[in-house]
């Protein structure tokens, strides 16, 4: 009971702080070993954004939309194709995300020369809610998002072209991407995992499987409950108290967008969203071996939702399909790479268009260095 205690506790504390992607009861703070190639960044006064009328006008060229996916949940879509366009990333979410949150990456890789697709998870963002309480976070199976994500690419992806389609993972969309890069190995040129869920970090003091040993015990008791037992709806919380970004701009403007938009808010997870989380971190061993697709890894250096080591593990399970047989460590980083500080978010996004670039048919590379993203 005292676990149980500590845990609501705990995810209480995470959500209130930043509605934050995974439930953790500690923050990931120790020194992490072994091979990891790290990229240096400096500190930075001010984030250099595109302003909200250049982004508005940008958007008018982004298509909307929404299929029917597994169980017959309405899931919400969006994607944009520049003139020319050299291949088509398709964008894996992390959880409580949106496409509308997406809105900067959009410009800059259209603006590079990338048509980018993307799904709102179900239960999230503009996508169906799984449950009456629409701020917690659900799923049946774990599996129901690669199939989603299946379903959107081959009615709409594939449907709109027939470019090298490109991968790219954030958080737990990283989890959902190697369950799609082990059953289709052929289907993606490159696949960049950013801050990947190999494993949630749900730590209670001694591992940091220790929620997910809880969660085995107890999410039979309310499956669709808050996991913890702790309220947990969306909360917007300070910069200085959130586990996703340094950066104020970026940061304020995510907040905004979530205050304007009361549809996009999502709370904690449920305890079965927990139970599966936990399970398919132990299927990645498995979705590894069958893993042959080229794969960069991207880590957060000061981590605290998601485990770093499953990361290196993961890495070194991929083996050669691992680029450099290391992650990538960005030290001062918090979890959302991609709404980073400028120094920060620029180095990872020159890292995976350069990896991109590796990776494509040789035309296609040689044209993709003549763009970089804004």
């Amino acid at each position: 009971m005292q676990k149980v205690t500590r845990l609501s506790a705990a995810l209480y504390c995470y959500v209130a702080v930043a509605a934050t992607p995974w439930l953790t009861a500690s923050a990931w703070a120790q020194e992490q070993t072994g091979a990891a190639q790290t990229v240096h960044t400096t500190a930075q006064a001010a984030d250099q954004l595109p302003d909200e009328q250049t982004l508005a006008s940008f958007w008018q060229q982004v298509n909307t939309g929404t299929i029917v996916g597994v169980q017959g949940k309405k899931l919400a879509y969006a994607w944009v194709m520049p003139t020319n366009a050299k291949a088509a990333i398709v964008l894996v979410q992390g959880r409580t995300e949106a496409y509308l949150k997406y809105q900067e990456l959009f410009y800059q890789l259209s603006n590079a020369g990338y048509a980018v697709f993307t799904l709102d998870h179900r239960g999230q963002g503009l996508s169906e809610r799984l449950l009456a309480d629409s701020q917690i976070g659900h799923v049946l199976h774990f599996s129901d998002y690669q199939q989603d994500q299946f379903r959107f690419i081959a009615e709409v992806v594939k449907a709109q072209t027939s470019l090298p389609l490109l991968l790219l993972a954030h958080s737990m969309g990283g989890a959902v991407a190697a369950q799609m890069l082990a059953a289709e190995p052929q289907l993606f040129t490159a696949a960049v995992l950013s801050s990947a869920m190999i494993a949630p970090n749900t730590s209670l003091g001694f591992s940091e499987r220790d929620g997910c040993r809880l969660a085995s015990l107890l999410s039979w008791t309310c499956q669709d409950c808050y996991a913890g037992y702790a309220s947990q709806a969306y909360h917007d919380q300070p910069l200085a108290e959130n586990i996703l970004t340094r950066s104020a701009q970026r940061y304020a403007r995510f907040r905004q967008l979530y205050a304007q938009q009361t549809a996009l808010q999502l709370g904690g997870p449920s305890w079965r969203w927990l139970a599966e989380a936990c399970a398919v971190s132990e299927q990645m061993p498995a979705l590894a071996s069958a893993i042959k697709t080229p794969v960069l890894m991207l880590q957060s250096g000061a981590e605290k939702a998601v485990s770093n080591a499953a990361q290196q593990q993961f890495c070194q399970q991929l083996g050669d399909s691992c680029a450099g047989r290391q992650v990538v460590q960005f030290p001062a980083a918090l979890h959302e790479l991609m709404f980073e500080q400028d120094d920060t978010r620029s180095a990872a996004i020159d890292k995976i268009l350069q990896f991109y670039r590796q990776h494509l048919p040789s035309g296609v590379a040689a044209s993709a260095k003549e763009s970089t993203a804004d």
